[in-house]
């Protein structure tokens, strides 16, 4: 039987990001409160058993822990259940975290995660087309599951991709790779 917890100490063991039993509990929870909220609302496929979400969301997300510094500014853009910056979040609780999405339902699980987990971050229920539609500038732009031509350019100074990107609209900077995950990096 796949154990949720034990993998997660596996990755964050296997990545070398050092952390305390309240932090892994933490994810774990998350991981949890995930699964059980995308029962009811679409935050990720149905068809993910829990050892895919460990995997193949959860394990990826938890790559920007060794080149995000502490006290940066994230933007997650298209956050949906906030699996591409919330666990970076519990590790790294001096990044500032903003989530923009444009759908209720999401906004409400991202403000139930937070309420829940005690996370300072906040949540933006706005569709973002252009940098004017935020006030501010972030040092980062995560995305994922958004189609890259979707992105408004000048949000952020680095973009962190889920995937390997293959559009033209950016410049790939590094490609990051941890057990068949990729993490492109953008300018």
């Amino acid at each position: 039987m796949f154990h949720v917890k034990h993998s997660l100490e596996e990755f964050l063991k296997d990545l070398q990001i050092e952390t305390n039993r309240k932090k892994t509990s933490m994810l774990f929870q998350y991981t949890e409160e995930l699964i059980k909220w995308n029962e009811k609302i679409n935050l990720i496929s149905r068809k993910l058993t829990k050892e895919k979400i460990i995997t193949k969301l959860l394990v990826p997300s938890l790559i920007p822990c060794k080149i995000v510094n502490k006290g940066e500014k994230i933007l997650d853009f298209g956050a949906g259940g906030g699996i591409a910056s919330i666990p970076l979040k519990i590790l790294e609780p001096q990044t500032i975290l903003h989530l923009v999405e444009s759908k209720g339902k999401p906004v409400t699980f991202l403000e139930h995660i937070s309420l829940l987990l005690n996370l300072d971050l906040k949540v933006i229920n706005k569709f973002v087309s252009t940098p004017e539609d935020l006030k501010e500038s972030y040092d980062w732009l995560f995305v994922r599951a958004v189609n890259p031509k979707k992105i408004p350019q000048g949000l952020a100074s680095k973009i962190l991709y889920y995937g390997k990107y293959t559009g033209d609209k950016f410049k790939l900077k590094k490609e990051l790779s941890f057990k068949g995950n990729i993490i492109s990096i953008l300018t």
